[in-house]
């Protein structure tokens, strides 16, 4: 492809040991419908094999595939805010190195960023799958296409989950842009960041699956969970976001991010100190909730869900 030509869509995959998967991502976004993108390629200095199978997928690429390798390993927000540093399209697209686009992902929401101007992200339904690519289940905001105000995507999202979907699922424009991902928020960087966007317009949800998000042992995910990380970043998102005028806060979602935040710090209990346990139970939870736990996960349990499932679609 020319040195001159602008892509109206980057698509950046940002990658840290990710030779296992990282063949079937990038070929996903060559097999898109639409076909006005750049692949921006961002490694974290892996030390696998993933420098050797990016260099053959450039060949395959027609042009199409950037390769940036950082010195050292600067965490998952530096990345992602290396992969915004180098893209050149207009619209932004995230693909995490273990996810997989569906083939209409680009078509369709590049369409609905150049039909709603006042639309400041987009998000898909997505389709969760394990490391053998089973299918496990699927996630969307809403049963229907819709364009919700900022406002009320921030307040139902801060006082429960992320339910835009992970980096993966959703689409915005360069341009919306006000800021970074947050390095001081090693899980919810993204979910921070949708806010951003989320202040300054709406929401568009497209129903349908445009994406698949891989679920497995090694994700960053689990060892937040079990650290306690993920609970920080809930605290200091929240402390953040909740005195902000534009909410809309109900009864209901307050009892509700109460009972969140008591299962959060019981999924945490044996790797955070007892002080921060009491803390965050008084300030943000439900001890009662807290007391709660241990029948709520065995009735789950009972379901004969995954604990990887489990987990996962909890835990944030």
């Amino acid at each position: 492809m020319p040195e001159s030509y602008v892509p109206k869509i980057s698509v950046c995959i940002p990658t840290f040991n990710g030779a296992g998967y990282i063949r079937q991502a990038v070929e996903s976004v060559l097999d898109q419908n639409s076909q006005d993108y750049e692949i921006v390629i961002v490694d974290n200095s892996s030390v696998d094999q993933t420098v050797r199978i990016v260099e053959d997928l450039k060949k395959e690429g027609g042009g199409r595939i950037r390769f940036y390798q950082n010195n050292k390993n600067i965490g998952l927000a530096g990345n992602l805010n290396k992969c915004l540093e180098y893209a050149q399209g207009e619209y932004i697209k995230f693909l995490c190195v273990d996810d997989v686009l569906l083939p209409e992902c680009l078509e369709k929401m590049s369409a609905a960023l150049d039909t709603h101007q006042s639309v400041t992200l987009v998000c898909g339904g997505r389709i969760y799958i394990s490391e053998t690519n089973k299918k496990l289940g699927t996630k969307r905001y809403a049963s229907q296409s819709i364009i919700i105000p900022g406002n009320k995507v921030i307040s139902r999202c801060l006082y429960g989950k992320c339910y835009m979907g992970e980096p993966s699922a959703v689409m915005f424009r360069k341009k919306d842009l006000t800021g970074f991902f947050r390095e001081d928020l090693p899980q919810l960087m993204d979910m921070e960041m949708w806010f951003q966007l989320l202040e300054q317009g709406e929401l568009l949800s497209i129903e349908v699956p445009l994406c698949s998000i891989r679920l497995h042992s090694e994700q960053m995910t689990y060892k937040n969970i079990r650290s306690g990380k993920l609970l920080d970043d809930n605290v200091k998102l929240f402390d953040s976001y909740s005195q902000k005028s534009y909410l809309e806060t109900t009864p209901l979602l307050v009892i509700q991010h109460k009972f969140l935040m008591a299962y959060r710090v019981w999924i945490s209990r044996k790797f955070i100190s007892d002080k921060k346990k009491r803390l965050v139970l008084r300030k943000y939870a439900s001890k009662l909730a807290y007391l709660l736990m241990p029948f709520i996960w065995c009735a789950i349990s009972l379901k004969k869900w995954t604990v990887s499932k489990i987990i996962y679609f909890q835990k944030i």
